[in-house]
Protein backbone atom coordinates (compact mmCIF):
# COMPACT_ATOMS: atom_id res chain seq x y z
CA UNK A 1 0.00 0.00 0.00
CA UNK A 2 2.80 2.18 0.94
CA UNK A 3 4.23 1.61 -1.97
CA UNK A 4 1.43 2.38 -4.24
CA UNK A 5 0.98 5.92 -2.26
CA UNK A 6 4.60 6.76 -2.80
CA UNK A 7 4.02 6.26 -6.79
CA UNK A 8 0.84 8.54 -6.79
CA UNK A 9 3.06 10.97 -4.71
CA UNK A 10 5.93 11.15 -7.03
CA UNK A 11 3.11 11.08 -9.80
CA UNK A 12 1.21 14.41 -8.40
CA UNK A 13 5.22 15.69 -8.19
CA UNK A 14 5.47 14.97 -11.53
CA UNK A 15 2.68 16.55 -13.24
CA UNK A 16 2.87 19.71 -10.96
CA UNK A 17 6.41 19.59 -11.67
CA UNK A 18 5.46 20.24 -15.64
CA UNK A 19 3.01 22.80 -15.22
CA UNK A 20 5.79 24.76 -13.12
CA UNK A 21 5.63 24.43 -9.86
CA UNK A 22 9.15 24.60 -8.63
CA UNK A 23 8.24 23.31 -5.09
CA UNK A 24 7.18 20.09 -6.57
CA UNK A 25 10.41 19.77 -8.53
CA UNK A 26 12.68 20.49 -5.54
CA UNK A 27 11.21 17.36 -3.90
CA UNK A 28 11.26 15.39 -6.93
CA UNK A 29 15.16 16.96 -7.08
CA UNK A 30 15.47 15.71 -3.10
CA UNK A 31 14.02 12.44 -3.59
CA UNK A 32 16.15 11.51 -6.65
CA UNK A 33 19.42 13.12 -6.26
CA UNK A 34 21.06 10.56 -3.99
CA UNK A 35 19.91 7.68 -5.48
CA UNK A 36 20.82 9.13 -9.05
CA UNK A 37 24.32 10.25 -7.93
CA UNK A 38 24.94 6.75 -6.81
CA UNK A 39 24.22 5.61 -10.44
CA UNK A 40 26.58 8.02 -11.85
CA UNK A 41 28.90 7.37 -9.64
CA UNK A 42 28.99 3.89 -9.81
CA UNK A 43 29.38 4.29 -13.86
CA UNK A 44 32.13 6.66 -14.05
CA UNK A 45 34.34 5.00 -11.99
CA UNK A 46 33.49 6.57 -8.49
CA UNK A 47 34.78 9.93 -9.54
CA UNK A 48 32.64 11.61 -7.16
CA UNK A 49 33.31 15.38 -8.90
CA UNK A 50 32.58 14.16 -11.85
CA UNK A 51 29.89 12.69 -10.52
CA UNK A 52 28.36 16.05 -9.07
CA UNK A 53 28.83 17.90 -12.30
CA UNK A 54 26.74 15.59 -14.54
CA UNK A 55 24.09 15.46 -12.13
CA UNK A 56 23.63 19.34 -12.20
CA UNK A 57 23.74 19.11 -15.81
CA UNK A 58 21.35 16.26 -15.63
CA UNK A 59 18.96 18.04 -13.40
CA UNK A 60 19.43 20.72 -16.31
CA UNK A 61 18.20 19.02 -18.87
CA UNK A 62 15.59 17.02 -16.53
CA UNK A 63 14.31 20.66 -16.10
CA UNK A 64 14.12 21.63 -19.42
CA UNK A 65 12.51 18.38 -21.09
CA UNK A 66 9.86 17.94 -18.18
CA UNK A 67 7.23 19.54 -19.79
CA UNK A 68 7.39 17.75 -22.81
CA UNK A 69 7.45 14.12 -21.21
CA UNK A 70 3.73 12.29 -22.22
CA UNK A 71 3.96 9.59 -19.63
CA UNK A 72 3.96 11.31 -16.02
CA UNK A 73 4.15 7.60 -14.90
CA UNK A 74 7.45 6.60 -16.80
CA UNK A 75 9.12 9.35 -15.29
CA UNK A 76 11.60 7.00 -13.30
CA UNK A 77 12.59 5.18 -15.72
CA UNK A 78 12.63 8.16 -18.27
CA UNK A 79 15.28 10.27 -15.35
CA UNK A 80 17.68 7.90 -15.79
CA UNK A 81 17.62 7.45 -19.32
CA UNK A 82 18.72 10.84 -19.51
CA UNK A 83 21.35 10.00 -16.68
CA UNK A 84 22.34 7.05 -18.47
CA UNK A 85 22.45 9.23 -21.83
CA UNK A 86 25.02 11.85 -20.24
CA UNK A 87 27.37 9.54 -18.88
CA UNK A 88 27.66 7.69 -21.92
CA UNK A 89 28.06 11.38 -24.19
CA UNK A 90 30.82 11.60 -21.40
CA UNK A 91 32.74 8.30 -21.99
CA UNK A 92 32.79 9.49 -25.59
CA UNK A 93 34.18 12.92 -24.74
CA UNK A 94 36.71 11.31 -22.20
CA UNK A 95 37.13 8.31 -24.00
CA UNK A 96 37.20 6.64 -20.62
CA UNK A 97 35.80 2.73 -19.61
CA UNK A 98 32.50 1.90 -17.04
CA UNK A 99 34.01 0.58 -13.82
CA UNK A 100 32.46 -1.83 -11.74
CA UNK A 101 30.37 -1.74 -8.70
CA UNK A 102 33.06 -1.64 -5.98
CA UNK A 103 31.38 -1.21 -2.80
CA UNK A 104 28.30 -1.86 -3.30
CA UNK A 105 25.95 -3.70 -0.76
CA UNK A 106 26.80 -7.29 -2.32
CA UNK A 107 23.95 -9.08 0.05
CA UNK A 108 21.17 -6.68 -1.75
CA UNK A 109 22.55 -8.25 -5.05
CA UNK A 110 22.69 -11.37 -3.91
CA UNK A 111 19.47 -11.82 -2.25
CA UNK A 112 17.89 -13.62 -4.76
CA UNK A 113 20.18 -16.52 -3.55
CA UNK A 114 17.98 -17.53 -1.12
CA UNK A 115 20.57 -19.25 0.78
CA UNK A 116 21.11 -18.48 4.87
CA UNK A 117 24.51 -18.28 4.45
CA UNK A 118 26.52 -15.37 5.30
CA UNK A 119 28.04 -13.97 1.45
CA UNK A 120 32.05 -12.91 1.61
CA UNK A 121 31.35 -9.12 0.19
CA UNK A 122 34.81 -8.82 -1.05
CA UNK A 123 34.60 -12.45 -3.02
CA UNK A 124 31.26 -10.92 -4.40
CA UNK A 125 32.94 -7.47 -5.25
CA UNK A 126 35.70 -9.14 -6.86
CA UNK A 127 33.48 -10.85 -9.12
CA UNK A 128 31.54 -8.15 -9.84
CA UNK A 129 34.82 -6.33 -10.94
CA UNK A 130 34.78 -8.96 -13.79
CA UNK A 131 31.29 -8.42 -14.90
CA UNK A 132 31.12 -6.37 -18.21
CA UNK A 133 29.87 -2.65 -18.02
CA UNK A 134 26.58 -3.47 -19.09
CA UNK A 135 26.09 -6.30 -16.94
CA UNK A 136 27.31 -4.20 -13.48
CA UNK A 137 24.45 -1.10 -14.71
CA UNK A 138 21.88 -4.25 -15.30
CA UNK A 139 22.64 -4.92 -11.41
CA UNK A 140 22.46 -1.56 -10.40
CA UNK A 141 19.26 -0.95 -11.71
CA UNK A 142 17.49 -4.06 -10.66
CA UNK A 143 18.52 -4.08 -7.32
CA UNK A 144 19.99 -1.13 -6.03
CA UNK A 145 16.96 1.22 -8.01
CA UNK A 146 14.65 -1.77 -7.50
CA UNK A 147 13.55 -1.23 -11.30
CA UNK A 148 11.46 -3.73 -13.23
CA UNK A 149 12.85 -5.48 -16.29
CA UNK A 150 10.81 -3.29 -18.31
CA UNK A 151 12.15 -0.33 -16.40
CA UNK A 152 15.39 -1.39 -17.56
CA UNK A 153 14.55 -1.94 -21.01
CA UNK A 154 13.67 1.75 -21.15
CA UNK A 155 16.32 3.11 -19.49
CA UNK A 156 19.41 1.39 -21.48
CA UNK A 157 16.80 1.06 -25.15
CA UNK A 158 17.66 -2.96 -24.72
CA UNK A 159 15.07 -5.22 -24.96
CA UNK A 160 13.66 -7.01 -22.53
CA UNK A 161 15.04 -10.45 -23.22
CA UNK A 162 18.32 -8.58 -23.44
CA UNK A 163 17.38 -7.06 -20.12
CA UNK A 164 16.60 -10.46 -18.53
CA UNK A 165 19.47 -12.46 -20.02
CA UNK A 166 22.24 -9.43 -18.62
CA UNK A 167 20.61 -10.19 -15.13
CA UNK A 168 20.82 -13.62 -15.58
CA UNK A 169 24.33 -14.20 -16.36
CA UNK A 170 25.54 -11.50 -13.63
CA UNK A 171 23.17 -13.27 -11.07
CA UNK A 172 24.91 -16.63 -12.31
CA UNK A 173 28.94 -15.03 -12.34
CA UNK A 174 27.73 -13.74 -8.24
CA UNK A 175 26.42 -17.01 -7.50
CA UNK A 176 29.64 -18.74 -8.84
CA UNK A 177 32.22 -15.93 -7.00
CA UNK A 178 30.07 -16.96 -3.91
CA UNK A 179 30.23 -20.80 -4.18
CA UNK A 180 33.69 -20.43 -4.82
CA UNK A 181 34.35 -18.72 -1.78
CA UNK A 182 32.53 -21.26 0.45
CA UNK A 183 34.08 -24.03 -1.29
CA UNK A 184 37.80 -22.19 -0.21
CA UNK A 185 35.97 -21.49 3.91
CA UNK A 186 35.17 -25.40 3.92
CA UNK A 187 38.66 -26.24 2.94
CA UNK A 188 40.72 -23.94 4.88
CA UNK A 189 38.77 -25.12 8.14
CA UNK A 190 39.00 -28.63 7.30
CA UNK A 191 43.18 -28.21 6.98
CA UNK A 192 42.83 -26.76 10.62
Amino acid sequence: MANNLERAYELTLVVRSQIGDEAAFEELLRMYSPRLRFYVAKMLHERHESADDLLQEIWLSVFRALPKLSDAAAFRAWLFRIARDRVCREFRRARVKFDSLEGTDVEELTAESGKDESVDAEAVRRQVANLSPEHCEALVLRFIEDMSYEEIARVTGNTLGTVRSRIHYAKAALRRAYEENSYEIKRVESDR
